[in-house]
C-alpha cells in the first residue's frame, strides 16, 4: 500500500535521492523533452522500481501537473531530537507551533532546506501532517531535512535548553526586530498558528522574543514567508 504521492520532475528528482522511501515511479509513455529524458536516466539507475504507463494513468493520481512523473512514497521516518543536538555545531532549528495548514509546512520545510537550518520540530496535535500536500509544497525538501515530532512543544525546548541552545520566539509583541539580536549562536526559532500566533504557554518558555519590519498598512506576513525572512537574515549573520 501507498502512503503518498509526488508529482512533477523537481519532485521527483528530489524524492528518488532517498530510494528507501520510494516505492514506485510511473513514467509517461513516450514523454522526450530533455528534462524528462534525463530523471528518466536517473530513475532508471537508482535501482528503484518503475513503469513506463499512459497519461491516463498519471491523471488518476493527480490532477496536478504531473509532467509525466508520479512517485508513489512509504512514510518519511520522524528523526530523534537527541540525536541530531550536536554541542560541537552551531544549530538551527525551527519549532512550529500549531502550523495548520499544510502547504505553509511545506513551503517551510523547503525554506528551511535552502537556508540550512537544521531540523524541524512539530507537536504531535494540532499541527499540519507531514502528508503528500505538504511534501509536495516543500519541492522535496522534506526529504533532506529532519522532521522530529513530538508530544508536547514544550518537551523539545526544554531540551534544547538544557543543551544551552536559545529559544527565540518570532511575535509582533515584541520589542525587539530580528536584525537588531545576535544570531550567531545555537538556537531554535519558534513561529506560531497562522491566525493566532505563538500560544501563551509557549511564548512564555522563550528566552528571547523577535519580530520583523512590516509596514503598517499589513498586520504580518504569512508565516511561511516570515520563517523565510528569518532564516535568511540567520544565514547574512553567519556568513
Amino acid at each position: 500500500m501507498h502512503n503518498k504521492i509526488l508529482f512533477g520532475i523537481n519532485s521527483v528528482r528530489e524524492a528518488i535521492q532517498e530510494p528507501s522511501i520510494v516505492q514506485k515511479v510511473l513514467i509517461q509513455n513516450k514523454i522526450i523533452n530533455p528534462a524528462a529524458t534525463h530523471l528518466k536516466e536517473q530513475i532508471m539507475r537508482s535501482g528503484i522500481s518503475y513503469s513506463f504507463v499512459p497519461e491516463q494513468k498519471l491523471h488518476k493520481h493527480t490532477k496536478g501537473n504531473h509532467q509525466g512523473f508520479v512517485a508513489l512514497i512509504g512514510q518519511i521516518q520522524f528523526t530523534e531530537l537527541e540525536s541530531i543536538i550536536d554541542p560541537a555545531k552551531q544549530q538551527l532549528f525551527l519549532l512550529l507551533d500549531g502550523i495548520t495548514d499544510v502547504r505553509n509546512f511545506g513551503a517551510i520545510i523547503r525554506s528551511a532546506v535552502g537556508l540550512g537550518a537544521s531540523g524541524i520540530v512539530i507537536g504531535q496535535n494540532g499541527s499540519a501532517p507531514l502528508n503528500d500536500i505538504a511534501i509536495q509544497a516543500s519541492a522535496g525538501g522534506a526529504f533532506h531535512i529532519p522532521i522530529i515530532r513530538v508530544r508536547h512543544l514544550k518537551d523539545a525546548m526544554y531540551l534544547l535548553q538544557s543543551h544551552e541552545i536559545a529559544i527565540i520566539g518570532c511575535t509582533e509583541k515584541a520589542s525587539s526586530f530580528v536584525s537588531d539580536i545576535n544570531l550567531k549562536r545555537s538556537m531554535g526559532i519558534v513561529m506560531g498558528n497562522e491566525n493566532k500566533g505563538i500560544s501563551k504557554g509557549i511564548l512564555n518558555l522563550c528566552d528571547e522574543q523577535i519580530k520583523i519590519p512590516i509596514k503598517e498598512v499589513l498586520d504580518s506576513y504569512n508565516v511561511s514567508v516570515a520563517a523565510s525572512l528569518i532564516l535568511y537574515e540567520y544565514q547574512r549573520q553567519n556568513n
